[in-house]
């Protein structure tokens, strides 16, 4: 596999030294848990050609919920793996990149809220009966962590040099075994070599 990237780098005037700085901010929200998060990532990708690159990934961010009516999350969140980009030239500096990741998704802080409700009947002051909520609330640890995969599609604009440019990500689906979850992200991007 070694010989055969270094072959294709090789072959695409594209340095072995050459790789991709990638990081900037995301807001998105989870589904089952009707959270908010703010996240800031950071990935290193190392383009084998103009239009494949490979590279590692790494996104830190917290998350809350503020649900009055339900359980409210707070946790912070890392997520970290290894990812495959595709970027696809369309004209000039501007071209469509899509990424492939396959990641570690850890979440970590406290749930409080409703957890359960009782349904009983009651009679009022003047004899008649009614449905009574009796409700109870719960609160502790809240910890996750699952296998992630995660894709997203957007637009660059990279400078003719190609050493710096923009990112902007306006779908992004994040799935794990517990929940889903979309994203917009934006990253700037700096060459090296």
């Amino acid at each position: 596999v070694i010989i055969l990237l270094v072959s294709i780098v090789s072959a695409s005037d594209i340095s072995w030294k050459t790789f991709d700085i990638k990081t900037g901010p995301a807001i998105g929200g989870w589904n089952n848990v009707s959270a908010t998060t703010a996240s800031w990532s950071l990935s290193i990708v190392k383009p084998i050609t103009q239009y494949i690159g490979v590279g590692v990934f790494a996104e830190v961010g917290t998350t809350n919920s503020n649900c009055e009516d339900c359980v409210s999350y707070k946790f912070d969140e890392l997520f970290e793996g290894v990812l495959v980009n595709l970027n696809y030239p369309i004209w000039g500096g501007f071209s469509v990149v899509s990424n492939f990741m396959f990641l570690v998704n850890f979440q970590d802080g406290t749930y409080e809220g409703e957890s359960s409700y009782m349904k009983r009947e009651s009679v009022d002051d003047d004899g008649n009966r009614v449905v009574d909520y009796q409700y109870e609330y719960d609160e502790g640890n809240y910890y996750r962590e699952s296998f992630m995969f995660r894709s997203n599609l957007g637009f660059a604009w990279r400078t003719k040099s190609n050493f710096f440019g923009l990112e902007f990500y306006p779908t992004d689906i994040a799935v794990t075994e517990y929940d889903a979850c979309l994203t917009f992200s934006l990253n700037a991007v700096l060459r090296v070599f």
